[in-house]
């Protein structure tokens, strides 16, 4: 989505884009309703309308903005995934998301501005979507390697894992310097998702390797 495909967006999209990038660029307190209507063109009880007062719509582009693969969400929480079904879903969440380049841009600027200016959301996605998905993570690692419980190696091979795909955002500027060609087009997206899901896999090979030598 660029910056001036605004006009062309429905009232509430327009306004929840404008107000993405003036959150983004200068956190929750330093931006005004009347700000954000003003640069959405809208008047401001639009903004009360459709999210009903400025901590309604930071919540909403903190929440909302982000693409995210509905369905991939939905399929991750099944238990009957093997574990290159659970990666291969793991990191679809990481790589749709970066296939809109700006507006991913601007949704990681407004995640990085909450952890260090925390309004109580981040520690809701925690709660609500991350470590869910995390557990679910857990739990595939712990079938494949026929663990009976989860120990604090399997959470250190789960945050190794779940690593790789959060580089791609926090990492962003560092890999748009160094290798662009891994993530802008959306065939190198592709070969990078292949590649993480090959990484990951051998990850826990190895991890299963080590447990294996330890028994014996």
């Amino acid at each position: 989505m660029k910056n001036n495909e605004t006009s062309s967006l429905q009232p509430r999209e327009n306004i929840l884009f404008t107000a993405l990038k003036l959150f983004a660029a200068q956190g929750l307190a330093r931006t005004t309703v009347r700000q954000i209507a003003k640069e959405a063109a809208v008047n401001v009880s639009a903004i009360s309308y459709y999210f009903g007062d400025k901590n309604g719509l930071y919540r909403a582009a903190f929440t909302e903005a982000m693409p995210c693969p509905v369905d991939d969400i939905k399929t991750f929480n099944q238990s009957d995934l093997n574990l290159e079904q659970t990666l291969n879903i793991l990191f679809n969440g990481f790589i749709e998301p970066l296939k809109q380049s700006e507006l991913v841009k601007l949704c990681i600027r407004l995640h990085m501005r909450e952890l260090i200016e925390p309004t109580g959301l981040w520690s809701e996605m925690i709660n609500n979507d991350i470590a869910p998905r995390r557990q679910t993570l857990l739990l595939a690692l712990q079938k494949h390697l026929g663990l009976s419980e989860v120990d604090d190696d399997l959470h250190r091979l789960a945050m190794s894992i779940v690593a790789m795909g959060v580089h791609l955002f926090v990492g962003r500027d560092v890999i748009e310097s160094v290798c662009p060609q891994i993530i802008d087009s959306e065939q190198g997206l592709d070969d990078t998702h292949a590649a993480l899901v090959r990484f990951a896999t051998s990850m826990v090979e190895a991890e299963a390797t080590r447990r294996k030598a330890m028994r014996a």
